[in-house]
């Protein structure tokens, strides 16, 4: 697992920075995973303007905070990519079993999935650097 998973695997809280397509940033926040592969991963909604951006830019900076902000924080850059439905289920899924423990039966969950227009992004760190509190 690379420092950044690590990092993140403890610090779920993130701003993630996207460019607009006038070249100017956009920052949201959100809240990272890692995945069963070992990836650091978020969920949003496809129609987001972060998912947008990423589409149309797959170069982020994402900020990875301590929850109290008291603590060390990472800048991780890289790529990302945007896995949309229905090929995405099983790991939306699996994200949200992470994160909430449990969830409703498949069908209410895809179901509510394709409503809400969920994504999976998909982040490849190629920088990261950790700085203390």
């Amino acid at each position: 697992m690379s420092d950044a998973a690590k990092f993140v695997a403890d610090h779920a809280r993130a701003i993630l920075v996207t460019r607009r397509r006038d070249g100017g940033l956009q920052a949201s926040p959100v809240r990272v995973l890692v995945d069963n592969a070992g990836a650091i991963v978020a969920i949003t909604r496809g129609a987001s303007a972060k998912a947008r951006n990423l589409v149309r830019d797959p170069r982020f900076t994402l900020c990875s905070i301590s929850d109290g902000w008291a603590g060390p924080w990472m800048t991780i850059e890289g790529t990302a990519e945007v896995h949309a439905l229905p090929g995405n289920l099983a790991r939306l899924r699996d994200f949200y079993a992470k994160r909430d423990g449990s969830l409703p039966p498949d069908d209410e969950f895809q179901a509510t999935m394709e409503r809400e227009g969920r994504v999976l992004i998909e982040f490849t760190v190629e920088r990261s650097t950790t700085l203390p509190a």
